[in-house]
């Protein structure tokens, strides 16, 4: 049977030619036959422009680089051009920590960055960049559109922390129903890419199996033929017909060889296109969780920074509290070696140092230090999956913090205390881990 090949699966490379074959070139749109739009898609189109989120209208350039101020690369909005001509806005993107003005051009309908001008909306254009890169149209632009200012994005105004704690579970649920959506369409997406990684690889086997079977079939002519020419001189029809029958059966085997090797291919040009449309609904829902995420911070932070009890704040979140009450406010349990700053403030000590006082514990074995890189600020060092990883804590005018708007703590020991219970996650997907043994506490992990 198919034993040969898929021992030769095991020793054969990957086809250079098949990976080529199916590698996936972005390319900007077809020009699309022009006509003339009536008057009221015109309409429909300045609604839709309305209607988003990163869509902000005559603001200042100023306004822009004030909401843009610290934001990560991706970021953007768009609003109406200085020109004032009607039909042409303004593109302003966070890229390498500065932000890109790029115009966005109009004409007879149409809209683009350059010409051909391609699509018949602001918002068409603006949605095909959120899934493709922006190195279409300038190489050096080579983000997407990640992460909208939301015009719509709601500032905690209520003055009510039960009002504001039901707001939270709202956002905190959406949030997690989008995190299973893309956890369940991440699962598929690795599935299929391990999938097609051995399928490229059986067709390389394929490849190796037809060369070796072709060489058989060319050493099999030429004997062949020495012995035809003999047997039919000595009217041997037994041995004529069983020299016919060999060379038959195998050129009927890489016949079939073949054929397995094209349905291969054919099923693998169909999963490279079923695995190109979940990346794109994965692509899809990242905007979604970075917004849903970011506006569910926003209220953790302002019932921390109220006093709200985290037991309450575990309530809203869905965290069932254990009977010891663990996830109770920090100030609550002061046995914990988190409040003796000894335990877990090692100086000056560089990175490779942290990692050798880190190697061997436990996750969530973790010490601060000054940083290294940034002269005034500190860095965290933590365990997670085994592995040191390490963060900037920034000193700020408003307190230490891992990121804006999180700089709100008067101390590092405060700052350990909170993340003591709470995940590193919402500032790196990396860190999914708590600060929980401080590396000098005695008997600090369960290890």
């Amino acid at each position: 049977g198919y034993s040969a090949v898929w021992q030769l699966i095991l020793k054969s490379r990957i086809s250079e030619l098949s990976t080529n074959m199916f590698q996936i070139s972005a390319a900007l749109p077809a020009k699309p036959v022009k006509t003339k739009p009536t008057p009221s898609a015109m309409t429909d189109t300045c609604s839709l422009l309305n209607d988003a989120e990163w869509y902000w209208g005559e603001i200042s350039r100023e306004e822009v680089n004030e909401k843009l101020r610290d934001t990560p690369d991706g970021t953007f909005l768009v609003r109406d051009a200085s020109s004032k001509l009607e039909g042409e806005y303004t593109l302003t993107l966070r890229k390498g920590g500065n932000n890109k003005l790029i115009k966005i051009y109009h004409r007879e309908g149409r809209y683009g960055f350059s010409e051909p001008l391609t699509f018949q909306s602001v918002v068409e254009l603006i949605n095909h960049y959120r899934h493709e890169s922006l190195a279409q149209y300038n190489a050096k632009l080579d983000t997407k559109l990640l992460y909208p200012i939301s015009k719509y994005q709601p500032l905690v105004k209520e003055n009510s922390i039960e009002e504001v704690g039901e707001q939270l579970k709202v956002y905190h649920e959406q949030f997690q129903e989008k995190s299973r959506e893309y956890d369940s369409l991440y699962e598929e997406y690795t599935r299929t890419s391990q999938e097609l990684q051995m399928k490229r690889t059986a067709i390389e086997a394929f490849n190796e199996t037809i060369k070796i079977f072709e060489e058989q079939c060319e050493t099999q002519e030429r004997y062949s033929r020495e012995s035809l020419e003999r047997f039919q001189r000595e009217g041997n029809e037994k041995e004529i017909q069983k020299i016919q029958s060999n060379s038959e059966r195998l050129k009927s085997r890489v016949t079939e060889i073949h054929d397995s090797k094209r349905k291969l291919e054919q099923d693998l040009r169909q999963q490279v296109s079923d695995n190109r449309e979940i990346d794109k609904k994965m692509n899809s829902l990242k905007p979604d969780l970075m917004q849903l995420r970011k506006i569910r911070d926003q209220y953790l932070v302002w019932l921390t920074q109220k006093g709200t009890r985290q037991k309450r704040i575990n309530e809203w979140l869905g965290i069932k509290n254990d009977a010891d009450d663990s996830y109770s406010l920090v100030e609550d349990d002061e046995s914990s070696p988190h409040h003796d700053e000894c335990t877990w403030y090692v100086g000056d000590i560089k990175r490779t140092q942290a990692e050798e006082m880190l190697r061997g514990k436990c996750d969530g074995t973790f010490l601060i230090r000054e940083s290294q890189s940034q002269k005034g600020s500190f860095a965290c060092s933590v365990v997670v999956d085994g592995d040191a990883k390490h963060c900037v804590i920034y000193k700020t005018a408003t307190g230490f913090g891992f990121a804006e708007p999180y700089n709100l703590y008067s101390s590092l020991k405060d700052l350990v205390l909170h993340y003591k219970n709470v995940s590193l996650v919402q500032h790196n997907d990396q860190l999914n881990v708590n600060l929980a043994y401080p590396v000098l506490a005695p008997k600090s992990t369960p290890c």
